[in-house]
């Protein structure tokens, strides 16, 4: 039982000097740190600059989850198509109209093209939707409805 004890003592006495070691290296590691750290801080003072102290990180809370959709947001307005335009357009003048014509009218009430032509998009328009619009003379179309 001796021997037992002795050697628990002893491994105890080992496990301490190894701590009080391991603090000693440790207090000379900081000294050197805060003396590197002075001279960091001289040389930042030479400069004219200080170092900006670090923001302390703040843990954020979890959102909620949310009930109703988020409205998007688009880079520009949604407009009306190019056929809706040109019927309104149409049903107002209540004749035949040409292309040149509908391409005025709708780009002085606001109709703006994706294309090059705004001209193109209508006349596309026009022949592409052959139930709404029939061709009465070249480039010339009326409203069907």
């Amino acid at each position: 039982m001796r021997k037992a004890s002795l050697m628990t003592i002893t491994e105890e006495i080992g496990k301490v000097l190894e701590k009080n070691l391991r603090v000693e290296l440790l207090k000379e590691r900081e000294a050197q740190l805060q003396k590197e750290l002075e001279s960091v801080q001289r040389q930042l003072n030479m400069l004219g600059t200080t170092a900006p102290k670090p923001k302390p990180i703040v843990p954020q809370k979890p959102r909620p989850a949310s009930r109703t959709q988020r409205p998007v947001f688009r880079s520009r307005p949604i407009q009306k198509s190019a056929r809706a335009l040109i019927i309104e357009t149409m049903k107002r003048t209540k004749r035949p109209m040409t292309v040149k014509e509908l391409t005025r009218a709708l780009l002085r009430r606001g109709f703006k093209s994706t294309r090059k032509r705004p001209r193109k998009t209508i006349d596309s328009a026009l022949r592409n939707n052959p139930a709404c619009f029939r061709k009465t003379a070249p480039s010339t179309f009326r409203l069907i409805k």
